[in-house]
């Protein structure tokens, strides 16, 4: 029979001798024989062993976990459980993490790199994000209403070219060009902007907001406080 010192059965298993004496100090690989100068000698079955504690280990199993698999009364249907037991635990980590994650990215939207705001305006950050919550029933009204307004605008034109005239859209065109612009002030009461770089809430001028380049959250725009000019994140306008 062949037998292993610990350094073999370390390098046999690509792991450390240190990890070997630890599962021998922790009772759950212990070597088959020793020698008379106590000297620690490891069979095959011991690496087989030591085989599947690394690999329960690597599934994610604890120390307890693999000492109760590896008792002679236990069955895959136990390793089942635990592995069951275990998957739950780590979806929920992953869930747990996923949203660390997506509030960092939200809370650096309001961020720039070079901003110079001290780190106590984190908490009014962080009252921006919870409420910018509201800027989607903001941008849900806005698109009801333009599209009601581009149906009437449309019906006009159609209109007018099935019927060969100007007048449909002659008539249609006041309201629409009004409700334009009620929309347009509606947008513009509605919302704020935070400033990245000091993180000062303004409302810009109507004619900025109209003009400034924009994604679907944000606009650039100038600061009136910092004057410095960046993609500033929508927010719902402070109650007055």
């Amino acid at each position: 029979m062949s037998y292993y010192t610990t350094g073999e059965i370390a390098e046999r298993c690509q792991v450390s001798v240190r990890t070997v004496q630890y599962y021998d100090q922790k009772d759950i690989l212990k070597p088959s024989h020793m020698t008379e100068t106590n000297r620690r000698m490891y069979s095959e079955d011991d690496v087989k062993r030591l085989e599947l504690i690394l690999l329960l280990k690597h599934l994610g199993c604890s120390l307890n976990d693999i000492k109760t698999l590896l008792k002679e009364e236990s069955t895959m249907n136990t390793l089942n459980y635990i592995l069951s037991m275990k998957e739950e635990s780590l979806s929920q980590e992953v869930n747990h993490k996923q949203n660390i994650i997506k509030s960092i990215k939200i809370m650096k939207q309001y961020i720039n790199a070079q901003s110079v705001s001290p780190i106590q305006k984190l908490t009014d950050i962080k009252r921006m994000v919870q409420a910018s919550t509201h800027i989607r029933y903001i941008h849900k009204n806005i698109f009801i209403t333009a599209g009601l307004i581009s149906i009437a605008q449309y019906t006009g034109i159609i209109s007018s070219i099935i019927l060969k005239s100007k007048r449909p859209l002659l008539t249609v065109s006041p309201f629409v060009i009004s409700y334009a612009i009620a929309l347009t002030y509606y947008y513009a009461k509605k919302v704020a902007f935070i400033c990245p770089n000091c993180h000062t809430q303004f409302h810009p001028a109507l004619n900025q907001l109209i003009t400034a380049k924009h994604t679907l959250n944000t606009r650039r725009l100038e600061c009136p406080n910092c004057h410095k000019t960046n993609y500033c994140i929508e927010t719902p306008a402070q109650s007055s």
